[in-house]
This record gives structure tokens, sequence and C-alpha cells, in this order.
């Protein structure tokens, strides 16, 4: 492999890792939103209440009312600033975590509830038998994770979950703050029986002003795939030239072209495997499935280029001929 080759591959190597390095900026983007929403999603509304019902009714409330709607909740504490409580009633959008794990459906189904710590949760805790507990209320919550440090989230939170027959559910629901993550129509609906407004958090409404910011990491993602396909075309050129040069015909001619061309898109599925990894150690990516899948369909594109082109000079050949 001369150096004209080499430094094609290394070019689609390069762009290889410009691909990824866009999903990541998309991802990262993506992620500090959420973030910044303590794990909810776009469509988070903020409720307030003077309703003097308790959280155990309210819950209940949503349960009979909306069984088969997703709903989840952070219940932000007037008074104790820190604390936040979590419920869900199907799945829930978790948190990365330093160590241990964040919550799952199945927390706010007992009677216990458990405690996720902010990396610099301000409460007070106590360590028995190598187990961690948040003290609150004269009651003990099992710490079942920590969260990983990022500068979007508020570093001094602590999570609780909160359940029908769990001790958090006790407390009078216009002690919080109501935060829903539902579709609309549940949520004005919820608004309305509590005779409550809604409003829109600021971190939805900075997703808004900039939902179409996306297009800039599609077009330089484009930019990436055109000078990956000219490489694999110039390296097809270079294949072509060097079959001109050594004046194959017919079966080894044929056999030729399909022996450069599987070790070709051999070499170039190994540098994707290898930008995949580097990408990997290097940048941040919330589900890193997507850039394997993103990986491989640019593999394929230069891939079917490279086919074409191939095609295209034999046609070439043979019409000259």
């Amino acid at each position: 492999m001369n150096y004209k080759k080499i430094l094609l591959i290394f070019i689609i190597f390069l762009t290889f890792l410009g691909t990824g390095s866009m999903l990541s900026n998309v991802q990262s983007r993506e992620a500090d939103q959420l973030l910044e929403a303590h794990g909810l999603s776009n469509n988070t509304r903020d409720i307030r209440t003077d309703s003097k019902e308790t959280v155990k009714n309210f819950l209940q409330y949503l349960n009979k009312n909306y069984p088969h709607k997703k709903i989840q909740l952070h219940l932000d504490n007037n008074y104790e600033k820190n604390q936040i409580l979590v419920w869900a009633n199907h799945n829930i959008i978790g948190l990365p975590t330093e160590s241990g794990r964040y919550f799952s459906p199945d927390d706010f189904q007992g009677q216990v509830s458990f405690a996720v710590l902010g990396p610099n949760a301000e409460v007070g805790t106590a360590k028995m038998q190598n187990n961690q507990y948040v003290i609150w209320g004269n009651q003990y919550y099992s710490v079942i994770g920590t969260l990983k440090h990022y500068h979007q989230i508020e570093q001094n939170k602590y999570y609780l979950t909160t359940g029908i027959n769990q001790p958090t559910a006790q407390s009078k629901l216009n002690n919080y703050r109501i935060v829903i993550d539902s579709s609309n129509k549940v949520i004005h609906r919820v608004a309305k029986h509590y005779r409550a407004k809604v409003r829109m958090p600021s971190f939805v409404k900075k997703h808004q002003i900039h939902r179409f910011s996306i297009i800039r990491e599609l077009l330089v993602i484009l930019l990436f795939w055109i000078i990956a396909t000219v490489c694999n075309a110039l390296l097809a050129l270079l294949n072509w030239r060097t079959v001109k040069q050594t004046h194959l015909h017919g079966h080894l001619l044929r056999n030729w072209l399909i022996n450069r061309s599987a070790r070709l898109g051999l070499v170039e599925l190994l540098v994707g495997v290898a930008a995949y990894i580097f990408l990997r150690w290097r940048a941040f990516y919330s589900k890193a499935d997507h850039l394997g899948w993103l990986l491989l369909f640019s593999w394929l594109i230069i891939i079917v280029v490279y086919g074409i082109s191939i095609l295209r000079l034999i046609r070439k050949d043979t019409h000259s001929a």
C-alpha cells in the first residue's frame, strides 16, 4: 500500500472521528438539557398549588385517573431547598451516577424510600455496617447512588423516592413545587383539578430556542461524508490504475479487483472500529449504540461509492476499447 493510499485512508479515519464528534456534540447538548431539568424531558412543566392534601393522596389521584399515561414527578421542597422527591408510574429518565445507580420504577412501589445524592449534597448522612443513609425527619433513607459531577446539575441536591406507601408521601402537597413530565393533556388536566397555573421551566424554553441547532452538526457530518466518499473514489482510481499497469483481463482482473476491494473494505472497517474505540474513550455519548450505527452507516456509504466508482471505470474502459 503506497503513501497515497495510506494518506487517503488516514483522511477517512479523520472523517470518522469528525462524524462521531458531531454526534457527541448533539448528545452532550441533549444531556445538558436533561441534567438541567434533573433528569426530565422537554415536556416538563411546573405546577404550584395551595392544596393541603398529602403527596400520598396526589399520587393516588394520578394512579386512579391516569393509569396508562406515562408520568414522572419531581417535587421540589419549598423549605428543605436541597431536597427533591422523585416518582414515576411507568419508567423513568435516569441520571448518570458515579457510583451505585439511579432510581428504577420498582423503587416507588414498596414501603421504603431510597436516596440518591448529588456530588456535593448538603444533607445529614450516616454510615452503618458499610451502608450510607440520609437522615431527615428522624428517618433513615438508604443511599443507592451518587450522581456524576457535571456543571449543569445542581451539585447540592439530594433525591428521595416517594410512593403511596412510603414515608416521604406524608408531607403536604403545598410544601412542594410540582415538576411534572407527561403529555400536555395530562399536565393541564392535573393543573385544572388543583386550580394551579402551568409554567414552562427555563430549560424547556432554552431548548425551544435552540431546537434547530442540530442542523449545523448535520451539515458538518454531510461534509465529512463527502470528503470520505471522494477519498474512496480516489482509492478506486488508484486501484484501477494498478490494474491497467498489470494488463490483467477476464477472470484474473475480476479476482484481483475482488481481492483488493475486500481488503480495502476490511481495512476501512478496522479504521471505523479504531475511531469508535477512540471516540468512546475521549468523547461523551449518552447513547453509545448511536455512535456505532453512525460509523457503520458511514462505512457502508464509502464502500458503496467505491463499488460504483470501480464499475464506472470498468464500463468506461470497455466503451473506449
